[in-house]
């Protein structure tokens, strides 16, 4: 029994120091090949081994070679700036309509003035009168891009989402027509189209804008009364705020 036991230690005592000689190879294999006079463990050459990222306190490894130059050179070294499509510019007469109507419907004059020059182009294109949509926007909803009718017609146009969702995703817009350039363009879309099916009589075109109706006559006089100080306004007279 005794013999036993005492064979049983020996094994534990061999184990351990088998263990710790195989530490001390894997830690030191250089002082091991002094010993042997072989070579240690084959170990993978640096070039094939993943290299870690360095510690804090050590030095990143040098390059091999130098960074090649940036695709897109900085302009300050040389080379052309990239040209940028010109900043869009109001002219006086847009300005002063810009100014008027913020005066009038309590809104920064800045804000229209994109508004303005806007619908001036469109105008133009749709071959309407001038300041037209501009009064449109200025009697559907004074300018203020998130306001809905009860009847849910939304933005500076008051335009109904259910019936020109069509129209809406014809230009690729913003899903929104509280968008003010959005609704803008849809809007004068649907305006210039609803003179076309008046034969041209913008009026009547204002009416089928409006829906009909017998408060469609007050409509089409407010629209126009509208434009009629516009257009004085554009053209350098001085125009009272009602």
């Amino acid at each position: 029994m005794n013999a036993a036991r005492s064979l049983l230690i020996l094994i534990r005592v061999v184990g351990v120091l088998a263990l710790v000689l195989m530490l001390y190879v894997w830690v030191y294999p250089a002082s091991v090949k002094k010993w042997i006079g072989s070579e240690p463990v084959a170990v993978a050459p640096a070039s094939t081994v993943a290299v870690a990222a360095p510690a804090a306190d050590m030095p990143a490894p040098a390059a091999d070679k130098p960074a090649p130059a940036a695709e897109n050179p900085d302009p300050a070294a040389g080379s052309p700036a990239p040209e940028l499509p010109p900043a869009l510019k109001p002219s006086k007469s847009q300005e002063a309509v810009a100014l008027w109507l913020g005066t009038k419907y309590h809104v920064v004059p800045e804000a229209i003035e994109t508004l303005v020059v806007e619908a001036d182009k469109l105008t133009k294109q749709y071959h309407l009168s001038p300041n037209l949509i501009i009064a449109v926007m200025a009697i559907e909803s004074n300018f203020h891009p998130y306001i809905q009718s009860e009847a849910g017609a939304q933005g500076l146009m008051q335009v109904m989402p259910g019936i020109h969702a069509k129209r809406l995703a014809q230009f690729k817009e913003k899903s929104s027509f509280a968008d003010p350039i959005v609704s803008l363009k849809v809007g004068a879309d649907i305006l210039r189209d609803c003179v076309k099916l008046r034969g041209g009589s913008e009026s009547e075109g204002l009416r089928y804008y409006f829906g009909g109706g017998p408060m469609s006559g007050t409509y089409i006089e407010k629209v126009k009364a509208e434009q009629r100080r516009l257009n004085l306004v554009a053209a350098g007279t001085h125009v009272p705020v009602d």
